[in-house]
């Protein structure tokens, strides 16, 4: 869906005219990019990999990449190498100098700016932004439509947990494995 046809799917939810979508659109966007980063963030957690190259001090600039979390950092034999993130979060340090690296992260997505934009999320989600624009328009008003928010506001969460996070399912780290699998390889 577009966010045009997110917005028209609030509007009817809401029981307004869709034809006075300009009366709505500068709150509704503010409203579905909220929802969008909470479904992104906290739901979804979209990964990318991408290549960083360190400087003669073993330095990756990482700052703009849009990166909440690095999950593999990984030279081109494709071993896992050890990394800190900077106090300020701008770069990361290694002890690998003047190398190409492949970092997976989990990234966010910018926000939405035009009608036409569609979420990057499963397609199945898309109408739960609806739901949060209605929960947060109805949130503000009287009792009643308070209790009606409530309503949408459980609907949106409900479809956000019938989101897989890209990757689930899959090993990613190995620490503890034994442990946790309750095999025990030496006897």
């Amino acid at each position: 869906m577009t966010l045009a046809q997110i917005f028209r799917l609030a509007l009817r939810q809401l029981d307004e005219d869709p034809a006075d979508i300009s009366d709505f659109e500068d709150l509704f966007f503010v409203y579905a990019n909220q929802g969008y980063q909470i479904a992104l963030k906290e739901y979804y957690k979209p990964r990318e990999t991408m290549t960083l190259v360190t400087d003669k001090n073993g330095n990756a600039v990482i700052e703009g990449l849009d990166l909440v979390r690095i999950i593999a950092l990984k030279d081109a034999n494709g071993r896992e190498i050890g990394y800190e993130i900077s106090t300020d979060g701008t770069y990361i340090h290694t002890n690998r100098r003047k190398e190409r690296l492949t970092a997976v992260g989990i990234v966010v997505y910018p926000e939405m700016e035009s009608a036409s934009d569609v979420p990057n999320l499963p397609q199945h989600a898309h109408a739960a932004l609806a739901d949060y624009i209605c929960y947060r328009y109805l949130s503000k008003g009287n009792l009643a439509k308070q209790s009606r928010a409530q309503f949408f506001q459980n609907s949106f969460y409900q479809q956000m947990r019938g989101i897989a996070p890209q990757a689930s399912g899959s090993v990613t780290g190995y620490k503890n494995l034994y442990e946790t699998t309750e095999a025990n390889y030496w006897g």
